[in-house]
């Protein structure tokens, strides 16, 4: 589902990326840990096209991300840090938005509306939704598309536990599927849930990859060392 081949991007003279290699497969969920800085959002934003790599290669069910972006860029979906809507917009016309955009069927919108609980505030505008509903908002819209790939930035981080409980369950189901899915996080509750392996970007590189690493930094955290 995902290929990372030498992976390589600089930002005003400085390496952040020094040929990062990463294969993703169907039913995978890959945690992608490392420090602030370490390039973790660097890669993501890489793979969906956001940020241009000084070298490498990126594959996105076996669709090169710089030979052929559009193919690639309809094979994932993506979900920042914080996703920012139109204030003026109902819930429901921004996912109906992204749903014509990318072409998806207009009743998938009342499934996803649905999915994530979003029936009570769907005809409301997004100037005057909390912020735990602007955050089920985000979970829909990037959960819209039925994507070979999920790309996750930190993606617990602001949920309340209503998002959080969605945002696992909904995972689940991107795994049951046969799905791909790599994220970002700090929070040992997300790798200890959700991720089937966990990967080290260090120094602009992996690391560290595998369920043993994986296994070794949960028994760190239970310890007391952090996650």
């Amino acid at each position: 589902m995902l290929e990372i081949v030498n992976l390589r991007k600089s930002f005003a003279g400085r390496e952040i990326l020094r040929g990062v290699d990463l294969a993703v497969g169907p039913g995978e969920c890959v945690a992608l840990l490392g420090g602030n800085g370490s390039g973790k959002t660097t890669t993501l934003r890489s793979i969906v096209g956001l940020t241009i790599p000084d070298a490498g290669e990126i594959r996105v069910d076996r669709f090169d991300v710089a030979r052929d972006p559009k193919s690639a860029r309809g094979r994932l979906a993506f979900l920042p840090q914080k996703s920012v809507f139109p204030s003026t917009l109902t819930a429901r016309e921004a996912i109906e938005v992204v749903a014509r955009l990318r072409g998806i069927p207009a009743a998938r919108v009342d499934e996803e509306i649905s999915r994530c609980e979003l029936d009570a505030v769907a005809d409301r505008s997004v100037a005057t939704l909390s912020g735990g509903e602007r955050q089920r908002l985000g979970l829909a819209v990037a959960l819209l598309p039925d994507a070979a790939l999920s790309l996750f930035d930190e993606p617990t981080a602001n949920l309340d536990p209503q998002a959080l409980s969605i945002f696992f369950r909904r995972v689940a189901d991107l795994r049951r599927a046969g799905r791909a899915v790599l994220f970002t996080t700090h929070v040992r509750a997300d790798v200890e849930t959700l991720a089937t392996r966990a990967v080290l970007l260090d120094g602009g590189r992996i690391s560290a990859d595998g369920a043993r690493f994986l296994e070794a930094r949960l028994r760190v955290a239970a310890a007391g060392g952090g996650a």
